[in-house]
């Protein structure tokens, strides 16, 4: 009996730790997400950058107009500009410079995209193709520096990519999860109709596994709760696996499009260890008792269920 409770102890453990790791590594070839969407063109209205040591990406687009950011410090910096564009089939490539200056408009750095040799990038956890431009690096004083971008005719689309320090803390983190799908739908153009669908899916199984998971732990009290639970459950897990199904047949249909995304392939293993954990917990479902709810497998599949939904919202 000990001997299974540590098994199952050891499995909780090692699907946390893979989680953490899996997240940290999705997380830390990032930059912190954001979207410039306004009228930045003059330096008076500019999008004002904080901490710009840390490693953020702005993600914008010129109409006509070029757009400008501000930086103020109180203390010297290390400052580090790229600049990057979308690289879409069929899409003009507009490529961008980038001028920084103080605020006696000095010249401080300027990235001619012009003249550059632009290269292919892909950004193998999130599978995107981008053409990357010019970067530079400087040690500055303390003061406030205007970034303007630009090109001939102010038109596309652009990620200026700001510092070098890695940094996600719990809510950047979650504010990522939720910008990614509307950058690859505006930035990439990609369709997400189809994630929208696999969300639904995913709120489908994953909502009819707490419910089991709650049941299960309340018939752990009770024999009424027992038998509520050897009653609900067989009906529920139907619900559980037309979810899953339809995550399934989504997810596929979305990784065959880019199966060299390195979280893509992490991700299809997750859902196939899903796969064999909730075909040997639904049966068990069936014939549980108050000494054998195998809650701590249900919670494993719940842990493990939350990983697959991170990485699918990360590499959509």
């Amino acid at each position: 009996m000990k001997k299974g409770i540590n098994k199952n102890n050891n499995l909780i453990k090692f699907l946390i730790i893979l989680g953490i790791v899996i997240c940290s590594l999705s997380l830390v070839a990032a930059h912190q997400p954001r979207i410039t969407d306004g009228d930045y063109s003059l330096p008076e209205n500019a999008v004002l950058i904080e901490q710009p040591e840390i490693s953020q990406a702005f993600y914008g687009q010129l109409t006509g107009k070029p757009v400008y950011y501000k930086i103020t410090s109180d203390k010297p910096f290390k400052l580090y500009v790229g600049i990057l564009i979308p690289d879409i089939s069929g899409v003009q490539k507009n490529f961008m410079s980038v001028e920084v200056t103080d605020s006696a408009g000095n010249s401080v750095l300027f990235l001619n995209g012009s003249d550059y040799d632009w290269k292919p990038y892909f950004e193998e956890f999130g599978g995107d193709q981008y053409l990357e431009g010019p970067e530079a690096r400087k040690n500055v004083t303390a003061r406030t520096y205007y970034i303007k971008v630009f090109n001939s005719n102010n038109q596309g689309k652009y990620s200026l990519a700001i510092g070098e320090i890695e940094s996600f803390p719990p809510l950047e983190s979650l504010q990522a999860m939720v910008l990614l799908p509307i950058l690859k739908q505006q930035f990439f153009e990609k369709n997400i109709v189809g994630f929208l669908l696999q969300l639904v899916g995913i709120i489908i199984a994953l909502g009819t596994l707490t419910v089991m998971l709650s049941l299960n732990l309340k018939a752990k009290k009770s024999e009424e709760w027992l038998e509520t639970a050897l009653k609900v459950n067989p009906y529920i897990k139907n619900f559980y696996w037309i979810g899953f199904i339809l995550t399934i047949i989504l997810w596929l249909a979305h990784y065959i499009t880019n199966p060299l995304n390195i979280l893509g392939i992490i991700n299809t293993l997750v859902l196939v260890i899903l796969v064999i954990m909730s075909y040997n917990l639904n049966k068990k479902f069936a014939n549980i008792t108050m000494d054998k709810l195998y809650l701590k497998r249900s919670v494993a599949l719940y842990v493990l269920w939350w990983l697959f939904v991170f990485l699918t919202v990360t590499v959509i």
